[in-house]
């Protein structure tokens, strides 16, 4: 059984720093300034900075920046798998709302 992990890590904030940290891997992997992926992906400096250090950023200008660093499968990924449920009552209640409606004859 998958434990869940502490709040602190489910925490938006941090989930964004993290990203933004992996871009900056991702970048500085290819030997690029920030200046150059800016540039490249079409995103202003300050915007770029602010993304890598605080993970601020618009979700269009991430899909910007993933295109550019050839990550955009991933971005595509992210919530291509089936929907988790919350609990046993809640899969139930899913499986009889796509069940057909069969009128009594």
């Amino acid at each position: 059984m998958d434990k869940i992990p502490p709040f602190s890590l489910r925490n938006p904030v941090h989930i964004m720093r993290e990203i933004g940290g992996r871009i900056r891997t991702h970048r500085m992997a290819r030997g690029w300034t920030q200046a150059e992926l800016a540039e490249r992906s079409g995103v202003s400096l300050s915007t770029l900075k602010l993304l890598e250090r605080e993970g601020k950023g618009s979700l269009q200008r991430l899909a910007k920046i993933a295109v550019i660093l050839n990550l955009d499968d991933e971005l595509k990924n992210l919530f291509s798998g089936p929907p988790a449920y919350q609990s046993h009552d809640a899969v139930e209640r899913a499986t009889r709302s796509k069940a057909s409606f069969r009128p009594n004859l």
